[in-house]
């Protein structure tokens, strides 16, 4: 097997192994065994388990990065719906990493800095998105001057703890439409007619 697709082999199960049983709770050994490959030929790509958490944490960033990047284009209501969907489907992707966040950003100082930068420039795309959607009067702040900043930093809050919440509640995490639902629920105070309508005519929330 070539060596590109070993490591993608390593990752993929070790992903499925992290997201069934939490990050703490699986060893190299048991990766080993379920990729039907030796130690010494996993540690020849990934030294520890730590190794394949860094890689995994890195291709995460990247395609939550593509995503925004995506969105950020032209951000109407329909377009940050489809972000929000995408969204969804990555992190049920790397369940484990919501669930485990705390601890591993307790852990290890890069993911802690990673993911803390991150956030922040979440929240930045997210700033210009209703910064948008506010000058084609689809969205009034209501003169709040605060609106677009805090209004952003509950969006991210929102997206990123659901799954955390979901698992601490014994609810399902799997209820896409539920989190849909949460997340508009924090814009739809500051729908104009015109973002009414748009929600209306253009987004649906519906069971998977």
């Amino acid at each position: 097997m070539p060596k590109k697709d070993t490591k993608f082999k390593i990752k993929d199960i070790a992903l499925k192994l992290f997201n069934r049983d939490g990050f703490a709770n699986v060893r190299l050994q048991h990766i080993s065994d379920v990729c039907g490959l030796s130690l010494g030929n996993i540690g020849y790509h990934y030294r520890t388990k730590n190794d394949i958490l860094y890689a995994l944490f890195s291709d995460f960033m990247e395609e939550q990065k593509l995503l925004l990047s995506e969105f950020r284009v032209l951000p109407l209501f329909e377009d940050f719906h489809r972000f929000l969907i995408s969204n969804f489907e990555l992190q049920q992707r790397y369940v484990f990493f919501y669930k485990d966040a705390l601890d591993l950003t307790r852990l290890y100082e890069n993911i802690s800095k990673q993911y803390k930068e991150h956030l922040k420039w979440q929240e930045l795309q997210l700033q210009g998105m209703l910064i948008f959607n506010e000058a084609r009067r689809a969205l009034d702040s209501k003169g709040n001057q605060e609106f677009t900043d805090k209004m952003a930093s509950l969006l991210v809050w929102a997206s990123e703890s659901w799954i955390s919440r979901q698992a601490v509640t014994g609810a399902e995490e799997f209820d896409r439409s539920s989190y849909l639902e949460m997340v508009w629920f924090l814009l739809k105070p500051y729908f104009t007619p015109i973002g009414v309508e748009e929600f209306e005519n253009r987004v649906i929330i519906d069971a998977q």
